[in-house]
This record gives C-alpha cells, sequence and structure tokens, in this order.
C-alpha cells in the first residue's frame, strides 16, 4: 500500500496566524494557488481511492487538486481539537496560563475546554490508516494531524518547542506531499515535506 498525505492549502487564519483546529475555515486565495500547482504536479498520476478530512479546507484543496476524483470524506482525518484556543491567535494564547499549563506536555494532555491530546489524534488517523486496504491512496489533511501520525507509527518523541505552539521541531508546508508504504503491518516513511511545486 502506498499512502500520500496532503496538508490543505493555506487559508486566510493561516496568514493572520489564528489557530483553527475544528473551526471549519475556507480555503484562501494563496491556498487555492497552491492546490493549483498541486494539480499541475499530480496531473497523469493514478490513484486508486481519494480521502480527505470532512473540514471545507481539506476537501478543497482535495477538489482543486483531483478535479472530477470520487472523494471520501471521514473525520478521523481532521486537525487537532483545540478547544478553548479554537480562533485565537498566536500572540493571545501564548499570554493564557492555561496554554502554558497544556504545554507541559501537549502530547498527553487535552488542550482546554474540550479538546484533544495530540496523542488522540495520532491514534484516530493509525486507526483510519489502518484499515486501508492495498492500492494508491491519496489523503488531504492537517499540519498537526500529520505529524501525530509519524509520531505515533514510529515512535517519534514529541516535545514542547519553545516559541511554537505543537512539539514538532519540523515544519509541513501547505499542499507539501508525504508518503509513506506499508508491507504488512510494517510502515516505511518515504518522503516528508515535498513542496517542489511551491518553488519558484
Amino acid at each position: 500500500m502506498h499512502l500520500t498525505l496532503v496538508r490543505h492549502g493555506a487559508t486566510d487564519w493561516n496568514g493572520a496566524g489564528r489557530w483553527q483546529g475544528w473551526t471549519d475555515t475556507p480555503l484562501g486565495q494563496l491556498g487555492e494557488t497552491q492546490a493549483a500547482r498541486l494539480h499541475a504536479r499530480l496531473r497523469g498520476r493514478a490513484f486508486d481511492r481519494v480521502y480527505s478530512s470532512d473540514l471545507s479546507r481539506a476537501a478543497r484543496t482535495a477538489e482543486r487538486t483531483l478535479p472530477g476524483q470520487p472523494l471520501t470524506l471521514d473525520v478521523r482525518l481532521r486537525e487537532l481539537n483545540f478547544g478553548q484556543f479554537e480562533g485565537v491567535t498566536t500572540a493571545d494564547v501564548q499570554r493564557d496560563p492555561a496554554y502554558h499549563d497544556w504545554q507541559r506536555d501537549p502530547w498527553a494532555l487535552p488542550a482546554p475546554g474540550g479538546g484533544e491530546s495530540l496523542a488522540q489524534v495520532g491514534e484516530r488517523l493509525r486507526d483510519w490508516a489502518g484499515e486501508l486496504s492495498p492500492g494508491r491512496v491519496i489523503a488531504f489533511t492537517h499540519g498537526a494531524a500529520i505529524r501525530a501520525l509519524l509520531c505515533t507509527l514510529f515512535d517519534w518523541p514529541a516535545r514542547p518547542v519553545p516559541g511554537y505552539v505543537l512539539p514538532f521541531d519540523y515544519q509541513l508546508a501547505h499542499t507539501s506531499l508525504t508518503t509513506l508504504t506499508r508491507a504488512g503491518d510494517r510502515w516505511t516513511l518515504m518522503t516528508y515535506n515535498d513542496h517542489a511545486h511551491l518553488e519558484d
């Protein structure tokens, strides 16, 4: 099984540094352009199945990238639920004592106000990926979700990073491609954060 994971295109909230999580924000103009570039890059590639988070920024990226392809939406591909921090800017949240309490261990601790832990996100994505049948699959999802899945599959550490809202010290570009293969129960990471289509 060959799995391609795509982070959705940028939204206006991304540009404003505002946390989205489960808030259903639309794809922005920059995101539309990024998806168009990804469409050009993937032209001619065949996928047996196309999946997306049910949030519109991911589904629109999928529709723009692979127009006319049957698309299956799955709630398990959603972003981390940021709880009370949904819609808050990074600058504001870093002044909130509840944020600093959560940052002691955001992998294990749920975001305050009814949110999720990153471990929960990784587990729901692993459950989804474990159900995939052999073939070439592409899934449009979210930045924290992809990295949580990789930490879960490969036992990567997730340590708090000063000045960054998530415990990952590696970036993931909008519409980037991360590819994995699975043979039996064994996963292999082939590429991470491939965003050559965005480079001029």
